[in-house]
């Protein structure tokens, strides 16, 4: 029952931040512009253009601007959360980085291999579309 205890110990340990995380000897010069602008960047990616346009014309029809809300909304939601982790822990900035001060080091894993399996099918995805459409 010792191992146990003191494997699960191991897994839920807490990674602590410490005030010296915002030290840095690198210039803050973003606005909140630019940070926006960036991550709208980096949502447009191929599969904003190719997929959009494949959907619209075999699969759905008008229904997409249905579906762009419904995924607007969520978004929006989505950034609702990252708002409030970025509120309660200003020093992290990643998904990963919330889930270890918060919930532990077994867990900051999962969701780490997680978000590099979301990559990975995201980029399959668009390859498979790019494939079918040329």
């Amino acid at each position: 029952m010792a191992f146990f205890s003191s494997v699960f110990k191991r897994l839920s340990r807490l990674k602590s931040m410490g005030s010296d995380n915002l030290e840095t000897p690198m210039n803050r010069c973003l606005s909140t512009f630019d940070l926006t602008m960036i991550g709208i960047g980096s949502m447009m990616g191929a599969g904003f253009y190719v997929l959009t346009g494949t959907v619209a014309k075999n699969t759905a029809g008008p229904a997409v601007i249905v579906s762009f809300i419904i995924a607007g909304s969520v978004a929006l939601l989505a950034a609702f959360c990252y708002a409030e982790f970025g509120a309660r822990i200003p020093q992290t900035g990643s998904a990963y980085t919330y889930t270890y001060v918060s919930m532990g080091e077994f867990w900051a894993f999962l969701i780490g291999w997680n978000i590099i399996l979301e990559y990975l099918i995201a980029a399959a995805g668009i390859a498979s579309c790019m494939e079918w459409i040329l």
